[in-house]
Order: C-alpha cells, then structure tokens, then sequence
C-alpha cells in the first residue's frame, strides 16, 4: 500500500535553510550546529574553540536554550558576537530561528558560526 504525503510539513523550515545555507555560502562564513545531550561539552568545546582561534578568526555564536542564557553569558566573557535564542520549550533551534539569530549578529567580517543548539535527550 502506498501512502501519499499531500502537504511537505518541513517546506518552509527547508526553504528558510536554504536561504540560511545561501547567506553564509555568499560570505565565505562555516557554520557549525552542536547537537547533544546536556552536560556533553557543547558550551565547553565553543570557549575552547574561541579561545584557539582567538586572533585568528572572527567567530560568532547562536546559543539555543529552552529558558537560559547561562552559557551565553559564559562565551560573552571571550567574545562579543553572541546571540541568543530561548525556544520556550521547543527541544531544537529550526531554520528560522537561526535566520532571526543572524540578523542580528554582525556577521560582515565573520569566519565562523557556532550554533549551540538546544541539549535535550528528547529530539534530535
């Protein structure tokens, strides 16, 4: 028996990163999203990183949380362009989240994004 998908749910989310994927192809920017389980590192690994590369590259982060912004006031000690981003509850950062948190960083001059996303043990 086959099914038929009328509507594509995850049509907008993807024309969003898509255009996501677009602005950060155009500026020369890589962007790498963090995904795990809390207490894996994720916050640990962006300061390690920031500290590295200090000098080296322009760096930005979008923390994602669902209520905090104890981590991002962490890497607010190491660099200036952090943006965050409370989901209310929604256990992943989407597409559109991350484009109204790129709008508001200056990313003119970045090299690289790190995106914390939201550490749950419920979703991916």
């Amino acid at each position: 028996m086959k099914i038929e998908v009328v509507e594509n749910v995850l049509k907008y989310n993807k024309d969003q990163a898509d255009k996501n994927r677009n602005l950060f192809k155009n500026n020369n920017i890589l962007v790498l999203n963090l995904l795990s389980s809390p207490g894996a590192g994720k916050t640990s690994l962006i300061i390690e990183t920031i500290k590295r590369l200090k000098g080296k590259k322009d760096i930005g982060v979008i923390e994602g949380d669902i209520s905090s912004t104890h981590d991002a006031e962490k890497i607010k000690k190491f660099i200036d362009n952090v943006v965050q981003i409370n989901t209310g509850g929604t256990c992943h950062l989407n597409a559109t989240m991350v484009a109204q948190a790129v709008s508001k960083m200056r990313i003119e001059n970045l090299d690289l994004i790190l995106i914390e996303n939201v550490g749950n043990l419920i979703c991916p």
